[in-house]
């Protein structure tokens, strides 16, 4: 009896590890691409930063600190899954001493939040339960379905015990004193049939019966699970403090507050209705250093979310257009949605129509005959 109430708990409650790596499509949300498509984030590959030969290494003179503000992002961190960003303030943090802001390294940098309203919904948890959380070996859980119903979150799959099972729980989701999140199952089924009654009459809890690791972002506080969004997501990392978290029909907000504040700085294109804004301190985006950098990423789209992922930012880069707005060197950058890839003519105004571009080689050899006599 012991082993079967430890099976099932092992693969419900592990089940709520990935809650705060939600994503979020609401009706008007860009579209996900089709999975395999190059940059997707394989959770396998570690959170070890290998920076391109070409990165600055520590002793860059310091320029202050870098900064960031997005509104109405639709954040990628995989192809597939992504997170509605409202509204977010921060402070983007070099993971090495000395470095700048890498963009085109995940596990270059770390946001610090300082207050931010996020938006989550059932059908992207689903794809990233499915897809990240339990796509391993010996999973416990497999064909995993989740919904968020008013105030309660429903999670259901199968279940591994010596044959695999259908399993559903139901349970509420809150913040903690210490900003994270905590959920509070209160109805556990396994092939139909009530268990929590079971557990409080065998005297046991969650946290007698499972062990997991903590670098999976949750531990156990008696029959509660709670839920570090500091280790939930994939890179880029993201730290913060949850202090509210709403549940609707489809969805959960998530608001993040920290108590501090950053500077504020007016963007370079104040009617921009989705961007993401980057500025000050060092700041490394393709093979270009700015200092004391500025740089505003205005989304072509502006009916919909701004859909953007950092794992190809430079594919949005190069099928958008950027304009230099002064001689300090502020960056306004035009970018399609990652969706839209392969849709923008990028090209459209040049004289001549889009020219024949060479193949990128490290050392150029002369044009022939260019500065021939």
């Amino acid at each position: 009896m012991h082993q079967a109430v430890k099976f099932l708990l092992a693969g419900a409650l592990l089940g709520l590890s990935a809650c705060g790596r939600e994503a979020a499509t609401q009706p008007g949300f860009p579209q996900t691409p089709i999975s395999g498509a190059p940059g997707y984030y394989d959770p396998g590959q570690g959170n070890t930063l290998n920076p391109m030969p070409t990165t600055p290494q520590p002793g860059l003179p310091a320029e202050g600190k870098t900064y960031t503000v997005l509104k109405n992002v639709f954040l990628r961190m995989d192809p597939e899954l992504g997170v509605l960003v409202k509204n977010l303030e921060g402070q983007l943090v070099p993971n090495r001493s000395g470095d700048p802001v890498i963009f085109d390294d995940v596990n270059a940098f770390t946001t610090h939040v300082s207050r931010a309203e996020i938006i989550i919904d059932d059908k992207n948890i689903t794809t990233l339960k499915n897809k990240y959380t339990f796509n391993f070996a010996d999973s416990p859980l497999k064909d995993i379905k989740v919904e968020f119903l008013p105030g309660r979150l429903k999670m259901s799959g199968k279940l591994k015990q010596v044959v695999w099972v259908p399993f559903s729980m139901e349970g509420q989701i809150g913040p903690t004193a210490d900003g994270k999140l905590k959920v509070v199952p209160d109805d556990i089924r396994t092939a139909g049939i009530p268990v929590k009654s079971l557990l409080k009459f065998l005297g046991l809890t969650t946290s007698k019966l499972v062990s997991v690791s903590a670098e999976r972002g949750l531990s156990f506080i008696g029959n509660d699970v709670v839920l570090d969004p500091e280790l939930l997501f994939p890179p880029p990392k993201m730290k913060g403090r949850v202090v509210a978290a709403e549940v609707s029909q489809g969805q959960m907000r998530i608001i993040f507050d920290n108590g501090t504040r950053i500077p504020q700085r007016q963007v370079p294109d104040p009617g921009a209705a989705n961007f993401m804004h980057v500025y000050g301190g060092n700041l490394l985006v393709t093979n270009e250093l700015h200092r004391g950098s500025e740089m505003q990423m205005v989304d072509m789209k502006p009916e919909t979310p701004f859909d953007f992922f950092m794992g190809q930012y430079r594919e949005q880069l190069k099928a958008g257009y950027v304009k230099l707005v002064n001689d300090q060197g502020t960056l306004l950058t035009l970018m399609p949605d990652y969706s839209d890839l392969g849709n923008t003519k990028v090209w459209d105004g040049y004289p001549g129509g889009a020219p024949t571009l060479r193949p990128y080689q490290a050392n150029h050899a002369a044009t022939p005959g260019f500065f021939a006599p």
